[in-house]
């Protein structure tokens, strides 16, 4: 079941922190695999929060907009010969 759910920074801190802390600590297998799993998880969201920032900052910049689409691209690893060599205006 993929079900999404919004979380905040805040909270992913906290869930991080509260892995770090458990790091040092004997753990069984499957306590390991959960704790393997929820991190990567985590990097995933964190991923996507930055990605979702980084196109935020494209689309409402004034200034500098071409420099940071392409490092919205950049962070989305869209391969160069997927880009246009600036942005297409969009028409409806």
């Amino acid at each position: 079941m993929s079900t999404k759910v919004q979380m905040t920074k805040e909270f992913l801190e906290g869930v991080q922190t509260l892995l770090d802390a458990l790091h040092g600590h004997p753990m069984d297998k499957p306590m390991q695999d959960l704790t393997k799993a929820l991190r990567s998880e985590l990097e995933a969201k964190y991923e996507a929060l930055e990605r979702r920032q980084a196109f935020t900052a494209y689309k409402r910049a004034q200034t500098d907009r071409e420099k940071k689409r392409q490092a919205y691209l950049d962070q989305a690893d869209v391969h160069k010969d997927w880009r246009s060599q600036k942005e297409i205006p969009y028409s409806p």
